[in-house]
């Protein structure tokens, strides 16, 4: 009688293979993914160390490593806030065998987030279960002789401005991190902790610095070669043009509050292999002046927020710059925003005209284009088709929605179905226009172009007729359309165009048909099934 083998087969003998499965378990099996990694850990000691491996490598918070301390404890909050939450502390000081513990679990993580209590916390990750107290700082800030606290460490997001942290926010700044996010921390411990970065973290790719304090370090980003992606706040000129000479700088997020040395800016370009910039200028004249320092073939995606606003000669410089700075045809992404009032002279220097707006026309490539400023439109069907057939990739499109027109707009539905026929892969449209008189036939008011992505259309303050005939027309060129956004964020700016609250209420009539109409559509259009494409292939084959 044979008696079954109870040895392994040799591939689970393999740690390599062994971590792949068990990251997708981790992966597939998200509620319970810890519980279950645990229980593969107690298993066998074959599976222990790689199903530890993928337990600890990414954490949301540093609460489960600190609770595997034997000396923590737990203290309820005592106050009266539902965001309040339990404390971790000391019990007594850490003992060798305590440090044991947290440097053999610690040495497994590779991504971690730290926030000091809920409030703090990435809206993205984990959100904290236990407040981390000052004690325990202090403690973990003196680890034993000649031990690395997290040796393989390439991930953290850093929120603890307090200065009890410094020190062993400094002990996790290894040679090894690739990301560093301090994005939260305040300005008191930014500025003691950003010097100890430079010779800490060469192999840096990406870092997320605060966004309000002004930092002034002149060759600060020359000790990060390798970096990549950057977000910060304020920068010296002479700090800006050290980020300008990074090789391998692909991203850039930025505000300009001030650019002292314009003249020395502009005879030194840079950011020759940058792919992506957001600024985010006090206004139009300082993103215009940045850009003329920035000289890139590889730019593919420019977004420009400017609290002070702007106006249509403001945004032509700044359109005419970037043209000379980038090649056209490659950038996909354009957005510009403001948040100001377009003030006492609108609609005179805020009138965004076909010439303008032509400029646009020599970004070929463009999948997403957003103007959501103060300026208006003069556009009409003709301009908007001339545009719409330099956009074949145009996938998302807004112009003025966001804040409206705030006058009658010359664009109508035909200019719409204009728009939509020579953009084929269009999936979300803003456009204000004039959707009073259709003037199109009623059996087929699309003319046979169909645009099923499109399930949400943003009209601002569009004029409008009879809602049954405009639903009729938007559901036979989108049927699958469920909403209209009409008036829905024009918030303090808004000048109301006559009648706007009659309009608004059509618009709103408009939406309410839409559902209906979208199972007519459906009905009208049968998915093609195989049994549905075969009888279309036997009347091919009969005909």
């Amino acid at each position: 009688m044979m008696v079954p083998s109870t040895s392994m087969h040799p591939c689970l003998l393999v740690s390599e293979i062994l971590v792949n499965i068990f990251a997708e378990v981790n992966e597939r099996d998200e509620e319970e993914a810890a519980r279950t990694l645990a229980a593969l850990c107690r298993t066998c000691r074959a599976f222990r160390e790689p199903a530890m491996k993928v337990l600890w490598a990414h954490l949301g918070t540093l609460v489960p490593l600190i609770r595997c301390i034997p000396c923590i404890k737990i203290v309820k909050s005592k106050g009266k806030l539902q965001d309040d939450l339990p404390t971790l502390v000391l019990e007594r000081e850490m003992s060798s065998t305590d440090w044991e513990i947290f440097l053999s679990h610690s040495r497994l993580v590779l991504t971690c987030g730290y926030y000091v209590s809920r409030r703090d916390k990435h809206p993205v990750l984990n959100s904290p279960s236990h407040d981390i107290g000052v004690d325990i700082l202090r403690a973990l800030s003196s680890p034993p002789p000649s031990s690395i606290v997290f040796p393989h460490l390439r991930k953290i997001r850093w929120t603890d401005s307090r200065k009890d942290s410094i020190r062993f926010f400094r002990l996790i700044l290894t040679p090894a991190l690739e990301f560093l996010d301090m994005s939260s921390i305040t300005d008191p411990v930014y500025s003691v902790v950003i010097p100890s970065i430079n010779d800490a973290c060469p192999s840096l790719r990406i870092m997320h610095l605060p966004k309000w304090p002004f930092l002034h370090l002149p060759d600060m980003f020359d000790k990060w070669p390798n970096l990549a992606y950057v977000t910060s706040g304020p920068l010296a000129d002479a700090t800006i043009q050290s980020l300008g000479r990074l090789a391998h700088l692909a991203s850039m997020d930025i505000c300009l509050h001030k650019l002292h040395d314009i003249k020395s800016l502009v005879e030194n370009p840079g950011f020759s292999t940058l792919r992506r910039l957001v600024l985010r200028a006090y206004n139009i004249n300082l993103a215009t002046a940045f850009m003329r320092q920035v000289k890139s073939t590889h730019l593919r995606e420019v977004k420009c927020y400017l609290p002070h606003g702007t106006t249509a000669t403001g945004i032509q410089e700044w359109i005419t710059i970037l043209l000379d700075r980038c090649i056209p045809r490659r950038l996909e992404i354009l957005e510009i925003e403001d948040y100001a009032d377009a003030g006492a002279d609108f609609p005179a220097q805020f009138t965004l005209t076909p010439d303008i707006l032509k400029l646009l026309s020599r970004f070929r490539g463009l999948t997403t284009l957003d103007l959501a400023t103060a300026c208006t439109y003069s556009l009409d069907d003709t301009a908007l088709t001339q545009l719409a057939i330099c956009w074949p990739s145009m996938q998302s499109i807004a112009l003025g929605t966001h804040w409206g027109w705030r006058q009658h707009s010359d664009v109508t539905l035909k200019g719409l179905l204009s728009l939509v026929r020579h953009c084929p892969q269009l999936e979300s449209i803003g456009l204000v226009m004039n959707a009073i008189t259709t003037d199109i036939t009623s059996q087929r008011p699309g003319g046979g172009v169909r645009r099923p992505k499109v399930t949400n259309l943003n009209v601002g303050d569009s004029r409008v007729g009879d809602p049954l005939a405009v639903a009729a027309f938007l559901s036979d060129v989108f049927p699958r359309l469920l909403s209209v956004d009409a008036f829905n964020h024009l918030g303090g700016r808004r000048r109301p165009i006559p009648a706007a609250k009659e309009h608004e209420d059509k618009w709103k009539e408009v939406e309410k048909l839409l559902p209906a109409f979208s199972k007519v559509r459906a009905q009208e259009h049968p998915p093609v099934g195989p049994r549905r494409k075969a009888f279309f292939l036997e009347e091919l084959y009969l005909a």
